[in-house]
């Protein structure tokens, strides 16, 4: 038992952990909506299939639906990452302010991207360009790079703080990149991992209506987001041992092994749920609501799974008794008590305002 994340932690470091995992569970829903959204609507763009003009495809429904709600999904992405970003500089804060610091203006840089393309997605809605095809492609495939951009630096900015021993090297050359060839499988692991997130969620407003989708239209789309779905998850699940592995050293402790493997498990247990939910799809039959929520529950198992094994790594390499200590010494100070009353002040307030329009909606109808 003591080896299960995160029983296997000191108390206080244990409570951090957990409060870090939830909150980016949260996040990590609108994060997945924003870059496969962002990646299907870049693709999309390419292809000339955007635009009023744009000849009708089984996709229609789903562009149609990700231009109308990715500038909501990517506000959300950002309010969502605020606890996480807060928790995740409690639990590495050396760690995590030195990879800021040795990256400086490259890191600082996702900012000023994120509203570039916040600002272009709106864009992207806006009627004044609706026919324009090409257009629209170029909008498109901007908004994709913005996405990858801000999610190639979070995952170089995390090995970065992972590796010690480059620290040195990269402030002497003043360097703001860091080179690592674990980068690159890294950020295909996430986008690979977002797809069946962003899948369930769209067949969700498929199933809804949402944007004012048809029936039909909607019943089309449904059977190319099963195939998306079920190939992005088996690449997922093929490649999350290796990834998350991969940055444990070559003589990794067999207390982390453990650990990883049981989060792994629980991953696989999500994989296989969520297959199941999404294969009858693909032999025509509709995917009904008891289906979607299997398929979403197994995504949820997928990414808490994955995000146990991968602080379980996080923590094997830069754990430390003075960081257990130093959480410890926060843990005195009441900030738990003023995250939680706005945390409470922040969920009743969003309730309120989903209640108030949802009425407001039902009252035009």
């Amino acid at each position: 038992m003591d080896q299960i994340f995160p029983f296997n932690l000191p108390v206080p470091t244990a409570w951090y952990a957990v409060l870090y995992v939830v909150t980016l569970l949260l996040h990590i829903v609108f994060m997945s909506y924003v870059l496969a959204g962002s990646i299907m609507l870049g693709i999309a763009g390419f292809r000339g299939m955007l635009g009023s003009k744009a000849k009708p495809s089984d996709w229609s429904a789903v562009t149609t639906i990700l231009k109308d709600w990715m500038p909501f999904a990517l506000s959300a992405a950002i309010t969502a990452g605020i606890a996480p970003l807060l928790f995740v500089q409690i639990l590495y804060q050396q760690e995590f302010y030195t990879a800021n610091l040795l990256s400086f203006h490259r890191w600082m840089a996702i900012l000023p991207v994120l509203i570039v393309a916040f600002y272009l997605l709106y864009l992207l809605k806006a009627h004044r360009i609706e026919g324009k095809t090409a257009l629209q492609g170029i909008v498109a495939m901007l908004v994709t790079a913005c996405i990858l951009f801000v999610g190639w630096s979070w995952v170089e900015n995390h090995l970065l703080s992972l590796n010690r021993a480059a620290w040195p090297a990269q402030y002497e050359a003043q360097a703001m990149v860091y080179k690592d060839p674990a980068i690159l499988p890294r950020l295909g692991f996430w986008i690979a991992s977002s797809l069946p997130t962003a899948c369930f969620l769209l067949a969700w407003q498929l199933r809804a209506g949402a944007s004012g989708v048809a029936v039909e239209s909607a019943k089309r789309a449904t059977r190319p987001l099963a195939w998306l779905a079920i190939i992005s998850v088996i690449v997922a699940a093929a490649a999350a041992w290796p990834v998350i592995r991969g940055v444990l050293p070559a003589a990794g402790a067999p207390a982390s092994e453990i650990g990883i493997r049981i989060g792994m498990a629980i991953a696989g247990f999500g994989f296989l749920l969520q297959l199941a939910g999404w294969l009858p799809a693909l032999s025509g039959k509709p995917v009904g609501k008891a289906l979607l929520s299997l398929a979403s529950g197994g995504a949820a198992l997928f990414w808490l799974g994955i995000l146990m094994s991968r602080e379980t790594a996080r923590l094997s390499v830069i754990g430390s008794e003075a960081i257990f200590a130093r959480h410890e010494r926060v843990g005195t100070v009441a900030g738990f008590v003023i995250f939680l009353t706005f945390a409470v002040i922040g969920l009743g307030t969003i309730s309120w305002i989903v209640r108030s329009t949802s009425r407001a909606l039902r009252i035009q109808k």
